[in-house]
């Protein structure tokens, strides 16, 4: 990417800070599980976050409202790193991955409705938002001489991810497994961009 300012540094973290303290929080709720014990592989994400079932649930939600605002404020303060559409669509699929991450927090799995409800919409949004996010700047930077490699990262993770997410539908692997390969791709990616971008910027 581009020579690197306050604010890009800035994003760089928030990148990084909003994957790692998501998956921390995802760690220590699932070993406040008991009797039952959390199963990676046979629950969903969101069962962290049902308040009922959950012990460390408000750890869980803050977990993913925390991510998905650092997420959009990351794209936001690295928007000038593209051009045009590119841009757009950048800053637009960061916010989509973040108000899905909130919604997720605010409205729990678990409930007795019936159809499409507020979580799995929010779901919905920052699964998909998140990877299109992933793609958009892979597009981009395979374009790019210096950065083909990281655009071509950048590209497999979200393609994996929508993969996933569309798998999800089908039940043909554990819940727990094929929902995280579909969520997974997006925090990895965002915290080795931040981690790049700093790194980057302190050989600059």
């Amino acid at each position: 990417m581009r020579s690197h300012t306050g604010w890009q540094k800035w994003g760089a973290l928030c990148f990084s800070l909003g994957g790692l303290q998501y998956l921390l929080a995802e760690k220590l709720s699932a070993l406040s599980w008991v009797n039952p014990r959390y199963s990676y592989s046979q629950n969903y994400i969101s069962d962290l976050g049902i308040p009922f079932r959950s012990p460390l649930h408000n750890l869980m939600n803050s977990g993913f409202a925390i991510e998905g605002v650092l997420f959009f404020i990351a794209c936001w303060l690295l928007r000038h790193n593209f051009n045009g559409i590119g841009r757009v669509v950048f800053i637009a699929t960061g916010l989509i991955h973040a108000v899905g991450g909130v919604m997720i927090a605010l409205f729990h799995s678990g409930g007795e409705t019936t159809g499409l409800t507020l979580h799995q919409v929010g779901a919905v949004m920052a699964i998909a938002g998140g990877n299109l996010c992933l793609i958009t700047v892979g597009c981009v930077m395979c374009f790019n001489a210096g950065f083909r490699r990281y655009g071509a990262l950048s590209l497999i993770l979200g393609c994996l991810g929508l993969l996933c997410m569309v798998t999800l539908t089908y039940n043909i692997f554990p819940i727990g497994i094929i929902e995280r390969a579909s969520v997974y791709p997006i925090t990895l990616w965002q915290i080795l961009t931040g981690l790049g971008l700093l790194i980057n910027s302190r050989r600059a």
